[in-house]
């Protein structure tokens, strides 16, 4: 009988615990004011449960996205609203599929390639930086940066625009481009993309309701236990050859096997991997030890890299969402005015 009390005790304790896991992240994930005063270590965690637990992503949303056959995707032209815990913004879509007008398509001087990032995930359209530079500049600046995006398709979906009069190209990059930048290296510079019948799938599974239940972060971060272990498994257990390219290289490969003349092209770059400048820093200064030492043409030996770790600090992003908000817009904004020479 004392052995019962002592298990029934043990249990009830252990789920008091999980059921104040549970409340807590719940409680953290609807006020994000709350979250902004944790640890770094605890936002990230119910971070990481926000985006697993039914964040919605633009690019599989019916209202503002569409299939492309060759870039798999491109946003839907028209307009439509794309919201989070923390935002709440219109989105205005060119022909081209950007999130941009029609008149920035006309022979832009600047173009911005990128992912969700630049796009502007979580702010207006006339606070993306992009749209910040062309006023401080009073040059046509076309945002053509995608959701998602990698450096391949951010090159490919240039194809489709006049660069005859392109005198700038900033590249924004993010550390979950590297699987798209290999596959494109991997299949000898002609990138797969997915079906019709993918991102059928694909938007299925985002538009599923995503309500709350109890028990739910419990769930995901459980299975992101699992997930993890199974990852760190996988990877003991590989025995192929490793890639002989890493991150940058792929980077370089990418934007070398553009398919447009960036000869007479000033290239910037930078990296934007979220609110830690040590995730930002490695590869910048990777990138600039790769271009200084290598032989590549002059267009790249000449790109201007922008030291992101310097420019951004952790309240430039959101607390709970791991994008960029209007200030942290503004700062890339001051940084690439110096850079285009137009401060």
């Amino acid at each position: 009988m004392k052995y019962a009390k002592i298990i029934l005790y043990n249990l009830l304790a252990i789920i008091l615990i999980l059921a104040l896991f549970e409340g807590l992240m719940s409680l953290l994930i609807s006020n994000p004011a709350l979250l902004a005063r944790c640890p770094r270590k605890i936002q990230n965690s119910v971070g990481y449960l926000y985006s697993a637990g039914g964040r919605r992503v633009i690019q599989f949303m019916p209202a503002c996205a569409q299939y492309d056959r060759e870039l798999g995707y491109t946003l839907k032209p028209g307009s439509c609203t794309f919201s989070g815990v923390e935002f709440n913004n219109g989105y205005r879509i060119n022909s081209l599929g950007v999130r941009d007008d029609e008149k920035s398509l006309d022979h832009p001087e600047i173009v911005v390639a990128g992912d969700s990032v630049a796009m502007g995930w979580g702010v207006n359209q006339e606070e993306t930086f992009a749209k910040l530079l062309e006023k401080k500049t009073s040059r046509t600046v076309l945002n053509a940066a995608v959701s998602s995006y990698g450096t391949a398709r951010e090159m490919m979906i240039l194809r489709r625009i006049p660069t005859g009069r392109l005198k700038t190209l900033i590249i924004q990059y993010s550390g979950n481009d590297y699987d798209e930048n290999r596959a494109l290296y991997l299949h000898n510079n002609m990138l797969p993309t997915m079906s019709a019948e993918d991102y059928r799938h694909y938007t299925a599974i985002n538009t599923q309701p995503n309500d709350y239940y109890f028990g739910k972060n419990l769930r995901l971060k459980w299975e992101k236990i699992i997930a993890e272990r199974k990852n760190k498994k996988q990877e003991h257990g590989k025995e192929s050859k490793p890639l002989d390219k890493d991150d940058v290289d792929l980077f370089l490969n990418a934007v070398s096997h553009s398919s447009i003349d960036v000869s007479r092209v000033r290239i910037i770059a930078f990296i934007v991997n979220g609110r830690d400048p040590a995730d930002n820093r490695d590869f910048t200064q990777a990138l600039k030890r790769k271009i200084s030492s290598g032989n590549y043409p002059p267009s790249i030996k000449n790109m201007i890299i922008l030291d992101t770790a310097a420019i951004l600090r952790a309240d430039h992003f959101y607390v709970l969402d791991d994008h960029p908000n209007r200030t942290g817009h503004e700062a890339l904004a001051t940084a690439l005015l110096d850079a285009v020479g137009k401060r």
